[in-house]
């Protein structure tokens, strides 16, 4: 074929020099971004935010032997998470909207209450945060009794 101006040869020596490039480009910004003086800086403080975060265990858990402190910690966790969803913080409401399920009585009326009131992605980050809690439980053998058993589906047709 005399009138091809690609020939197989050609192509693959454009495409390794493309990708020669390619790989030149990420070590280059690679080494930039690593001997940039904040990158350590800001990496150890994405870190320990993350771990702080993490770490962190609420203090006002209630003692699941006292029913009044149950209930307490019920309707604070609920106001919670509405002041956030109103708030537009659609992770921290889900948040507080799980913990207040995982201490409640009736789990499923109240997860069905919250599907009615609530923005579809605050339910959808909601049903999220619950798969991870219980599939989390069921490895770890260690299921809290509201939870015992409960799937959780949004109900969608796939």
């Amino acid at each position: 074929m005399p009138g091809t101006l690609l020939s197989p040869a050609k192509l693959g020596i454009a495409v390794g020099l493309a990708g020669a490039a390619f790989l030149g480009y990420c070590v280059y910004f690679d080494n930039k971004r690593r001997s940039h003086p904040e990158f350590r800086k800001q990496l150890i403080e994405r870190r320990r935010r993350r771990n702080n975060k993490s770490a962190e265990s609420p203090d006002d858990v209630p003692i699941l032997s006292d029913q009044k402190s149950i209930a307490q910690y019920f309707m604070q966790e609920i106001k919670k998470g509405e002041l956030l969803l109103s708030q537009g913080d659609l992770e921290g409401s889900a948040e507080h909207f799980m913990n207040a399920i995982t201490v409640c009585n009736a789990p499923g009326k109240l997860l069905s209450m919250l599907q009615t009131s609530l923005p579809v992605q605050a339910f959808d980050l909601l049903l999220n945060k619950l798969n991870k809690l219980n599939s989390y439980h069921m490895q770890t053998q260690r299921m809290p009794n509201a939870l015992d058993g409960m799937v959780v589906d949004d109900g969608s047709v796939e």
